[in-house]
């Protein structure tokens, strides 16, 4: 077989492949990691991560957010999410199994179809309202602490959520992003804020990336 043919069936061999993995994936990760606030928090990012898993089966989804240890004095206010725009948002059951994070009693959630804005960045299906209002700094959802939800819906996979947000108005806006972190506290005075976008690629796009510009690099070595 000559380097075109080999070439052309690697790349469609791992194209089908991350097309398998996308169609049969259990889980979406999202890592916060984009910044387009004032103050970003301390530490490396990502900052937080938010995973959604369906164990396999439609109709129900785990949500695990968690916040990096790493922030410091840093807390998360709210998390932006989307909906498969096939779906209806305010149709969604959502309820708390267990995390370190703020109780059911300080956390609001929101649904409605492009209903909420996250800073200078566009509209979101549903938000996670973490304290404050109501409460302290102990109920805020702070550094090193987790969540863990079950959202219930007809037909619903993890891959409903991995949806980017509609655009907002104006230009240079920095989104859409896949999901948005609203963090407080922020800075070595505790007093700045930020926003925090999450565009997570898939570990078989780094992968399928990686061996065509192997492959490309043997085809340069070979034609000098």
């Amino acid at each position: 077989m000559d380097l075109r043919g080999l070439v052309f069936r690697t790349c469609a061999t791992a194209a089908f492949g991350l097309f398998s993995l996308q169609a049969t994936a259990a889980s979406v990760t999202f890592n916060y990691t984009e910044s387009f606030g004032s103050v970003p928090p301390d530490g490396p990012a990502p900052y937080a991560t938010a995973t959604f898993d369906d164990g396999g089966t439609a109709g129900s989804v785990t949500l695990t957010m968690s916040v990096a240890g790493t922030v410091d004095g840093a807390d998360v206010t709210a998390m932006f999410f989307n909906l498969d725009p096939t779906l209806d948002p305010t149709l969604l059951t959502f309820t708390r199994d267990g995390g370190t994070g703020p109780a059911t009693a300080t956390t609001n959630i929101l649904t409605g179809v492009d209903a909420y804005r996250a800073g200078g960045d566009g509209y979101y299906d549903i938000v996670f309202d973490f304290p404050p209002p109501p409460g302290n700094n102990a109920a805020r959802f702070n550094a090193g602490e987790d969540l863990v939800y079950t959202i219930t819906g007809t037909g619903i996979t993890a891959d409903s959520f991995n949806f980017f947000g509609e655009p907002g108005p104006g230009e240079g806006n920095p989104g859409p992003y896949l999901s948005v972190a609203r963090f407080q506290s922020t800075g070595p005075d505790q007093e700045g804020s930020d926003w925090v976008g999450a565009v997570p690629v898939p570990a078989a796009v780094w992968l399928f990336g990686s061996g065509l510009l192997g492959l490309v690099g043997i085809a340069r070595r070979r034609r000098a």
